[in-house]
């Protein structure tokens, strides 16, 4: 393994720090920085893959808290009513480790569920017929069997 420029595990540090993303993301925006070709691999020189897993895992191995991430974004996501499938979709689309965000999400939704669609339901009630409670909740992105129970 080369010399890792101390420019480029700053960068690694601001960038996680700033963004807080998975070591998956991470990783892509280093690889995207310092490979050849780019502004800033003529400027730093470039990394390897080898050297991007050292940075992301032994150089930032203090400040990488990837689980507890998750767990910050279920409970923010969850406090503003959003769904289980809701969060799951957008913590996939983070590509955050899917294990932990089963984990946590089976931690987080035991009974939960059940009384955000309730919670909804109840709003929709007055407003709407039975065909178009539905689909507003489908489109909240509450499990459709979940739904059929209310009816």
């Amino acid at each position: 393994m080369n010399e890792i420029s101390q420019k480029i595990i700053d960068y690694a540090i601001w960038y996680y720090l700033k963004y807080y993303p998975s070591p998956k993301k991470l990783k892509s925006k280093l690889k995207e920085k310092f490979w050849p070709d780019s502004e800033k691999w003529q400027k730093y020189g470039w990394i390897s893959d080898e050297e991007i897993d050292y940075i992301v895992w032994e150089k930032l191995s203090n400040i990488v808290q990837e689980d507890e991430v998750i767990r910050s974004k279920i409970r923010v996501l969850k406090e503003r009513w959003k769904s289980k499938l809701y969060i799951k979709q957008k913590l996939y689309e983070r590509q955050e480790d899917k294990e932990l965000i089963e984990n946590y999400l089976e931690e987080y939704f035991l009974e939960w569920e059940s009384e955000n669609i309730l919670r909804e339901f109840k709003k929709l009630e007055q407003k709407f017929e039975k065909n178009k409670i539905i689909e507003k909740l489908l489109r909240k992105w509450f499990n459709y069997d979940e739904v059929k129970k209310l009816f």
